[in-house]
């Protein structure tokens, strides 16, 4: 019986997963590559029209692409599988397409609830067990598998193998709110400018100080927790900020962005120089 499935390739999986999925996967024969199923089983293939396909776009974008890792080993009663962190985003897609489709369940009802998983070895307990412990010894050496989910695949099989019928692009994510901190001397002019710029964008959440103790507002340590990202309009800026706070900068990008002390608040020149170079910098508008 011709059926087709929804399912998100990770070849990024193939490297750990690839040599025990042929030993211990049958599907592998049938050209079905590392994946997270998300429904199966849809229709025969031969009743997918484009209204089919745009009603399960629909309801596919609802859920923007996301990033996931494989890091934990799972198991059910005949099954070996790495599961995906987050699950949440998986589970969305799923529930999704299965009210759009109502007559096509997650595995045809059979189970209750969603699990999602990536199948390493299936249908014999004792395999089940084999690939399960190779797993935790391949994770322990080498870590998580870590994968973006951009797309998802109608695949099916009207030939007794599997081949892709129909690629689902996923939205982008909306891009995050981020904290942004500008740093001058003495707060007065430079920083205060990128400040007044750039917290007008909706994507931007901006802060300014100055690194001298008679600075208009003197950077503190709530300045630097708040910050996800520090640009200094100098060299030295950046320099006395790792001698103040050197353990609170760990992980927190700092960007010299070489504005010297030669303007004015808002002066014209300041302004097009800090809207060029932020923008660059946070790859924003």
């Amino acid at each position: 019986m011709a059926i087709s499935a929804f399912a998100v390739k990770v070849p990024a999986a193939e490297p750990l997963v690839g040599d025990l999925r042929r030993r211990y996967d049958a599907t592998v024969a049938l050209d079905v590559p590392a994946h997270v199923t998300v429904l199966v089983p849809f229709m025969d293939p031969a009743l997918i029209t484009p209204e089919v396909l745009e009603h399960a776009r629909q309801a596919l974008n609802r859920t923007p692409s996301f990033a996931f890792s494989l890091g934990k080993v799972g198991r059910f009663p005949e099954t070996a599988y790495l599961a995906p962190e987050p699950a949440t985003p998986f589970i969305e897609m799923t529930l999704a397409l299965a009210d759009a489709f109502p007559d096509f369940p997650p595995y045809g009802g059979e189970h209750e609830g969603v699990i999602p998983h990536l199948s390493v070895a299936h249908g014999n307990a004792l395999d089940a067990d084999a690939a399960a412990a190779e797993l935790e010894a391949r994770l322990l050496a080498s870590g998580a598998v870590h994968a973006n989910c951009t797309e998802v695949t109608l695949i099916e099989n009207s030939s007794g193998r599997w081949q892709d019928m129909h690629v689902f692009r996923l939205p982008k994510a909306p891009a995050p709110m981020r904290n942004v901190l500008f740093i001058c001397s003495r707060n007065q002019w430079r920083s205060p400018t990128a400040e007044r710029i750039w917290r007008k964008h909706p994507l931007i959440s901006a802060r300014s100080a100055g690194t001298s103790p008679n600075a208009r507002h003197t950077v503190s340590v709530d300045d630097i927790e708040w910050a996800d990202v520090i640009l200094v309009m100098e060299e030295k800026h950046k320099s006395r900020l790792v001698a103040e706070f050197t353990r609170m900068l760990e992980g927190k990008p700092i960007h010299v962005l070489d504005i010297p002390d030669d303007y004015k608040y808002m002066d014209p020149e300041l302004v097009e120089e800090l809207e060029r170079s932020v923008g660059s910098i946070l790859e924003i508008d």
